[in-house]
């Protein structure tokens, strides 16, 4: 059983007095800075200053300073940029600038795992790495609860490498609902494994295709999308909630049979065969460099694909449900 730390576990006066600058201000990086800064921690952001997110940390009264003044009077850094610059940016900007014991902070395990970044002999490495968006973070620390998240320590050098992870999750709201305890490898290859094979990668693909078989057999485009990509949220929320059993006894019994005749029909020893390949090439870290590879070209492959997810009649006809129905 992992080990789950609550308010009682951790305590903010391993972060209190030190100074914090949180990297990046987008979805998690905002998140991260107003929840910190309403736990009475000083926080500072690292942006470009032309940036549009620099006037919107300013806005909301942080400070801002450039990344080419970082120095060594911070004592924890938090790297909250996408996964794939974050190596290059520790390149250029924080390794040659981190004093004894200092503490990097990440909220995905994926660039110290894949060796993005380091070697950093002279800090704490740790991982505090919410179960849900930047938003949802923010919205339930200001309801006075909030969202669970991962803790790992992977570099200890000060001796409290654990205790400032368990206070950063504090301060963020998280401890209200538990910090599970876990290693920057079981994060990284579960969180990736679970977006490509079917929480963004398989449930895209799959609702696709289950609309195009639709349409092909002469259901209309409406039809089609409200049977497959518009009820999702209600199903997920019923799964997440109650199980998959709670699930089945919350659903007609025509649907609790169609569940009964699939088993194996889609999933099937071929697709769990191809699910051991995803996960070896994520472990083995082929899609690391993959990944990038597509950073070095520009994301040439991810534009073109996106534009086809954009261009789908799928998109179209979601857009006309929503203007009916939401």
């Amino acid at each position: 059983m992992q080990k789950i730390y609550r308010d009682e576990n951790a305590d903010i006066k391993y972060i209190k007095d030190k100074k914090i600058l949180v990297i990046g201000y987008g979805s998690q990086g905002r998140a991260f800075a107003l929840n910190l800064r309403d736990s009475a921690i000083e926080v500072h952001i690292c942006l470009k200053p032309e940036s549009l997110s620099a006037n919107a940390a300013r806005a909301e009264g942080l400070k801002v300073i450039s990344p080419d003044n970082i120095d060594d009077s911070y004592d924890i850094l938090l790297f909250m940029i996408p996964d794939h610059i974050q190596g290059d940016f520790c390149d250029k900007y924080v390794k040659n600038n981190l004093k004894e014991n200092s503490c990097l902070v990440f909220a995905h395990g994926y660039s110290i795992h894949f060796g993005l970044v380091g070697p950093l002999s002279r800090a704490d490495i740790i991982l505090v790495a919410p179960h849900g968006p930047g938003d949802d973070l923010r919205e339930n620390f200001i309801r006075g609860s909030g969202i669970s998240c991962y803790v790992a320590a992977e570099q200890d050098h000060s001796g409290n490498a654990l205790n400032i992870a368990l206070a950063l999750a504090k301060a963020i709201g998280s401890t209200r609902i538990g910090a599970f305890e876990t290693t920057f490898e079981h994060e990284t290859l579960g969180d990736i494994f679970g977006e490509q094979a079917l929480l963004c990668g398989g449930l895209a693909e799959l609702v696709t295709e289950s609309y195009e078989t639709l349409v092909k057999n002469g259901i209309p485009k409406e039809n089609a999308y409200i049977e497959t990509a518009h009820q999702i949220d209600l199903l997920a929320s019923l799964l997440k909630k109650h199980g998959i059993h709670g699930m089945a006894e919350r659903i007609s019994m025509t649907a609790q049979y169609g569940m009964l005749k699939m088993q194996g029909k889609i999933i099937d020893p071929d697709a769990e065969k191809r699910l051991n390949q995803l996960f070896g090439k994520i472990k083995s870290g082929e899609f690391a460099r993959d990944w990038q590879h597509e950073y070095r070209i520009d994301f040439r492959n991810l534009k073109e694909f996106k534009q086809k997810l954009k261009d789908h009649s799928i998109e179209k006809t979601a857009e006309k449900i929503k203007k009916i129905i939401e």
